[in-house]
């Protein structure tokens, strides 16, 4: 199981996940290369599901990197692209069709998350497109009321990725730390990494152990007071009815 968490804030965009595996009753969390966030060429893909798909993803950079190549750019061209894995995991790989269900299904949901903008995929394929924040897999509701809270009142897009995913972590028994968490930026994708379907260590930040606020001064914990009081105070005068 797995908790994904993508982040938009301030225009910077930002996507983690946590290192859980697990086997029928077992887990573990220091496999190795455990994240769960791989790296295409103009976006990073990261799954909630079997574990087979980080194989397949690896694989098919060492050996059809032209399935990897779209530019990600629009929703139609993420669909096309999940349109184009779909077959190949069809034809080439383990996925059968059990003919249950009236759409392709992959078992599997995705984040795919690029230097602007957020998508949300699910295991029918539907592609979604998220202006803010989206989470998906186990623990996502935990995820999402943390992100909800937080959002307007917390600055640092990663510390809102870092506080979903804890979230989660920290309330779900399929999800657990550590956690990864990465800014996606546009020079990650402008030099090539032949073969290797995970994102460079330098560009990732690991966080062992939950922290939630604990770690912040009492400076920082101000200031989120303050935002929180703007937004209650906001919100008291949209609701005020206007006299005549």
């Amino acid at each position: 199981m797995t908790i994904l968490v993508a982040v938009k804030k301030n225009d910077r965009v930002f996507v983690g996940a946590d290192r859980i595996t697990t086997f029928g009753s077992e887990y573990a969390t220091d496999l190795v290369g455990s994240c769960k966030i791989m790296k295409l060429k103009h976006g990073y893909l990261a799954t909630s599901g079997y574990t087979l798909l980080d194989n397949i993803i690896e694989h098919l950079h060492e050996n059809r990197k032209e399935l990897l190549d779209s530019e990600l750019k629009t929703r139609s061209q993420v669909f096309q692209f999940f349109l184009s894995l779909y077959g190949e995991l069809k034809d080439n790989y383990t996925l059968i069709d059990a003919g249950k269900d009236t759409y392709a299904g992959i078992y599997n949901v995705f984040l795919l998350v690029t230097p602007t903008s957020i998508f949300g995929v699910s295991n029918n394929l539907s592609v979604h497109e998220y202006e803010r924040y989206a989470a998906k897999g186990a623990g996502s509701d935990y995820s999402m009321g943390a992100l909800y809270a937080l959002y307007d009142i917390m600055d640092d897009g990663h510390e809102l990725t870092r506080v979903a995913l804890e979230a989660a972590c920290h309330y779900s028994i399929y999800c657990k730390e550590p956690i990864d968490i990465l800014e996606v930026r546009q020079e990650d994708f402008q030099v090539s990494r032949s073969g290797k379907h995970k994102p460079a260590k330098k560009f990732l930040t690991t966080h062992g152990n939950k922290s939630g606020l604990a770690k912040y001064s009492l400076v920082q914990k101000k200031e989120i007071a303050r935002n929180l009081t703007r937004r209650t105070d906001t919100k008291a005068k949209k609701r005020k009815p206007k006299t005549s």
